[in-house]
């Protein structure tokens, strides 16, 4: 599909942030119900073991304080099913209650509710519930849980693997067989917690008078909550509304509801009040999906020039003790993205997705790409380590030349356009990297204590949508005083839509951005969308919102024909009035188009009725759905670092990023959204990890254990963009909400180990904290 619009006119301050500077934004929190009865608060009775069954739960202590309305564990809500996982052949897919019902199988695991008046009486009922268990042994490491003695999570499963998934693509024999040299790797991905600024956060109200639910949360997809809520509490679909209030963040987290979302949703239905849950630090560490958590063993075939033929792969996914939405994908992803921005002739990967007691990992930034970058870009660094060439030419003689697009990798990823070598040569230029090595040189042959590493990763970026079925749709309509109105089922969790639709709409219809209104985040809009993940906003969301401008341009062309006697070809649309060329004075401006179009609505061809809704689409207004297959950005980072020999400490002095994300529509977001991601990634490599101990309890449980980067802890980011317009969507546009994610974290380890070289230091996991760099300092200075 080619390019159909022209580069819209940059807006370069973000719509959407008036209402968050001055303190208007309502989140969760904030919704008041005015004419409702008053809001209860629901709190979770959580276990502190990892493994125990449960043998009995007491709540009549706790229903009897005042205050408190209810009180219910799973034996009193049979009508909730089990939280859903996407199903995928040859995985075993355990039953997840939202209240653990018999068994509990991670600290945190939800076993009952309370739901009080007040949040601090429900707080306080807390420690009134008494619950027997009969603790068991509980296995925290994944690669014990594979042990045949290991403690089992389902007896009845016989093991806790969950799946092994094999992948065999290209003549790996051969390639092994002809290789001059393998060099095998180590490498862990470790779990992370999101961390978003907000919590979970929902509130829902039923009305028994209307049969009506409305529901306000911090989600990243309300069409998929509506659909879950009204199949998990049996209503009409049209019985049920979803608002996101404005939300802090998501990063996959809130990409679907939780049990305990479900559970409040269920007691709202069964008490007629609105019931409202906000997540505490402590639960959202403790019992929201965790990210990552995987273990590779890599053989990597070579030959002496520095070319990767092959790479056997086996990796070990910890998946914790249940499988929730896209809990097994993520880690099967993984080995088909592997080949990364390189020319790679075989590879053969067996994927062991394994059970422990700990909160299910799920997607969180990156969801796979990350993994799969750190794999390949560590594999490079080694091959030019063992060969003594520059890591920048072992990068040059794998990468894909430009005149190969679209190309497709031996494991069936079709990368549709790109020039890497031109992003990464512009890297190269624009972070100084012979510079960078002149001054390593320097301070190596001075004995400078200092260490000095320099980092390179590239890597590519799967986004979008895999399919071929519309998974995003918008409406765009004309109102009669001649402002423009776009309803896109996005829901935005702080990336910048408004921003990003209303320039697309401003330019199709040539108005002022101010005349423009984007409305999102309601599942009764006439629209629709599977969710604001995979970086799939831009180029999916954007692009149905082109699509319906589009449409609606054209309807303003043909009713503005008919009314002022003209044809279309010698019609001009600016400024907001449509004019005939050369007879200025003959026009029509959008609002009048748009009350002719209601008083005469036969001048135009009636739009279909918006099928979720069945409201038909009425005015000058047009309905459009889309859906293309995915897209592939490319990255090229590089990241300069500083070593304290005396404490371990790693210092980011410099980090550039050159990225090929297609078509830039606006490059202030398209910086904000990299900026964020090098934070995140900048943040796994040197500072986060989620920490349990051999029975499972969780040590990261606070702010004060689980590390995030502050501000200070970051170097000034320089970034740049290379356009390789996409053929897969109108826009031309690609991904680069995760790109930070996948790219920071080996430029960064490239960069700690290559700092570390001379004292003979190969291998390191992340995170790499100043004690771990200390140790591994102490052990190679004692070795020599």
């Amino acid at each position: 599909m080619s390019m159909t619009m022209k580069q819209p006119a940059e807006i370069r301050r973000r719509l959407e942030d008036y209402d968050l500077i001055t303190g208007r934004a309502r989140f969760v929190d904030d919704i008041r119900l005015n004419g409702r009865p008053p809001i209860l608060h629901a709190v979770f009775v959580r276990s502190p073991y990892a493994h125990a069954i449960i043998e009995g739960i007491r709540l009549d202590e706790a229903r009897s304080l005042p205050g408190v309305v209810a009180a219910f564990s799973a034996a009193d809500l049979t009508e909730l099913p089990p939280i859903f996982a996407v199903p995928v052949p040859g995985v075993k897919r355990p039953e997840k209650q939202p209240l653990a019902k018999d068994r509990v199988r991670y600290v945190g695991e939800p076993v009952a509710v309370i739901v009080a008046e007040s949040l601090a009486v429900a707080t306080d009922a807390l420690d009134l519930v008494e619950v027997d268990y009969e603790p068991l042994p509980a296995v925290s490491d994944p690669e014990a849980a594979l042990a045949a003695d290991a403690p089992l999570l389902y007896p009845e499963f016989g093991s806790n693997v969950a799946f092994e998934m094999p992948l065999k693509a290209g003549n790996v024999e051969e390639a092994f067989a002809r290789a001059s040299h393998v060099t095998r790797l180590r490498l862990e991905n470790q779990r992370l917690a999101p961390s978003s600024l907000e919590n979970r956060a929902c509130l829902f109200d039923y009305d028994p008078e209307t049969g009506q639910l409305s529901a306000w949360l911090s989600s990243q997809a309300v069409y998929q909550a509506h659909q879950v809520l009204a199949e998990a509490l049996g209503l009409d679909h049209r019985h049920v509304h979803v608002h996101n209030a404005m939300s802090g963040g998501g990063f996959g987290a809130k990409t679907r509801l939780g049990g305990e979302e479900l559970v409040c949703a269920a007691l709202a239905h069964r008490l007629g009040r609105p019931v409202k849950w906000i997540e505490t630090r402590r639960e959202n560490l403790q019992a929201q999906t965790h990210g990552r958590g995987q273990i590779n063993y890599v053989e990597a075939a070579y030959q002496d020039d520095g070319r990767l033929l092959a790479l056997r792969l086996r990796n070990i996914a910890d998946l914790g003790a249940f499988l929730l939405g896209i809990t097994a994908l993520v880690p099967i992803r993984t080995p088909r993205l592997v080949c990364g921005a390189y020319q790679v002739e075989a590879v053969e990967s067996t994927v062991i997705g394994v059970f422990t007691n700990k909160v299910p990992t799920m997607a969180y930034r990156g969801a796979g790409r990350p993994e799969a970058t750190y794999i390949i870009e560590r594999v490079i660094d080694r091959i030019a380590a063992e060969l003594g060439l520059d890591p920048v030419e072992v990068r040059r003689r794998n990468m894909i030349s430009p005149e190969s697009f679209p190309y497709e990798t031996v494991t069936g990823q079709r990368y549709d356009s790109g020039n890497y070598q031109a992003a990464f040569d512009r890297l190269l230029e624009l972070a100084d990297y012979e510079g960078w090595r002149a001054r390593q040189r320097q301070r190596r042959a001075s004995g400078d204590p200092r260490l000095l590493g320099i980092g390179l990763a590239t890597f590519t970026e799967i986004s979008g949508d895999e399919g071929g079925q519309p998974r995003e749709a918008a409406t765009v309509r004309i109102r009669p005083d001649g402002t423009v109105v776009v309803e896109s089922g996005v829901s935005s969790t702080g990336q910048g839509h408004v921003t990003a639709f209303t320039q697309i709409a401003s330019e199709v219809l040539q108005i002022a951005p101010e005349h423009v209104e984007v409305h999102l985040n309601d599942s009764r809009l006439p629209a629709f969308s599977i969710g604001t993940f995979a970086s799939r906003v831009t180029q999916m969301g954007g692009s149905v919102v082109l699509l319906a401008a589009q449409a609606v341009r054209e309807k303003v062309l043909r009713l503005a024909s008919h009314a002022l006697e003209a044809a279309p070809a010698d019609l001009v649309l600016q400024n907001g009035r449509v004019m005939v060329q050369g007879a200025p004075t003959r026009s029509l401006t959008l609002g009048e188009l748009a009350r002719l179009a209601e008083e005469q609505p036969a001048l135009l061809e009636p739009e279909p009725p918006d099928p979720l809704t069945g409201q038909p689409i009425t005015g000058l207004a047009a309905r459009r759905d889309f859906a293309a297959g995915p897209t592939f950005s490319f990255g090229a980072h590089m990241a300069v670092v500083e070593i304290d020999t005396e404490t371990g400490e790693v210092h980011p002095l410099s980090y550039v990023a050159v990225d090929d994300a297609g078509r830039i529509l606006n490059h202030t977001l398209a910086e904000g959204q990299l900026h964020g991601g090098l934070a995140q990634g900048i943040g796994q490599a040197l500072y986060e990890q989620v920490l349990y101990d051999e029975h499972g309890q969780l040590i990261s449980g606070t702010l004060q254990d689980y590390a995030l980067p502050l501000a200070t802890m970051l170097p000034p980011f320089t970034s740049d963009f290379v356009e390789s317009p996409s053929p897969n969507n109108p826009l031309g546009a690609k991904g680069i909400g995760e790109s930070g994610t996948i790219g920071a974290p080996p430029a960064i380890v490239n960069a700690v180990l290559d700092a570390l070289a001379p004292l003979g230091i190969k291998e390191i996991d992340m995170p790499l904290t100043p004690e771990k760099i200390w140790r591994t300092l102490q052990t190679a200075r004692s070795s020599t």
